[in-house]
């Protein structure tokens, strides 16, 4: 028994000796600055109706939420209904971003989930607009989110 507890806590002992000199070795992700307007950017996966992951020049992949607009949530959706709103909304930006190449990306900071807040415009429209036409989304600039719920 005695044995047993010194070789747990000899084994202890190594390992916060080689954890102490561990050391993050990846660089953070550029972050674009607030204000910048950038058409050279590639969407790379849409993850929701109003969040997806794009590249651009200068600032390497970044996760996006899109600004102007809100939709059904598809990750924690409060019922049923939200949840199938949802998958439509994320199915009309799908085909959003398909019809053309991103014209304009604004940065206009972050959210509390580290994402950068991007005003798009695809083929000189503005997305916001689009997916608020499409009847799964509504105008959004903040604050406390629609309940989609009640709504639906």
């Amino acid at each position: 028994m005695m044995r047993r507890a010194w070789f747990a806590q000899a084994f202890l002992a190594i390992l916060a000796v080689g954890l102490a000199g561990c050391v993050a070795t990846s660089a953070p992700t550029p972050r674009a600055p607030s204000g910048a307007v950038d058409t050279g950017c590639r969407v790379t996966y849409i993850a929701d109706g109003d969040t997806i992951h794009m590249a651009c020049p200068g600032t390497g992949e970044v996760k996006a939420r899109l600004l102007g607009f809100d939709t059904p949530e598809v990750y924690t959706p409060r019922c049923g209904q939200e949840l199938a709103a949802g998958q439509q909304a994320t199915a009309i930006l799908r085909q959003v971003l398909r019809s053309g190449p991103i014209t304009a990306a604004r940065f206009e900071g972050h959210d509390r989930y580290g994402r950068e807040l991007v005003r798009l415009e695809v083929a000189g429209q503005d997305v916001a607009r689009q997916m608020i036409a499409s009847g799964y989304a509504v105008p959004y600039s903040g604050g406390r989110r629609p309940d989609w719920c009640r709504m639906l």
